[in-house]
């Protein structure tokens, strides 16, 4: 049996059986929903973080210019 061949079984048994096809696309969406809900609740940690380093860069960089 060729690639191709296979192929195509593939896609005719996702056409077959619907419920496994939305079995799949549920689960991409769930993981794209989770990553995305969890980058938004770490966006005031990751700013908190920034705010800290920016402000030890700059007290290197002023201190070593001294």
């Amino acid at each position: 049996m060729s690639s191709r061949i296979a192929e195509v079984q593939g896609i005719i048994s996702l056409l077959l059986h619907p419920r496994r096809l939305l079995t799949i696309l549920a689960g991409i969406f769930a993981t794209i929903a989770y990553v995305w809900i969890a980058a938004v609740r770490a966006v005031p940690g990751v700013r908190r973080r920034k705010i800290v380093q920016r402000a030890e860069w700059r007290a290197r960089r002023s201190r070593s210019s001294d």
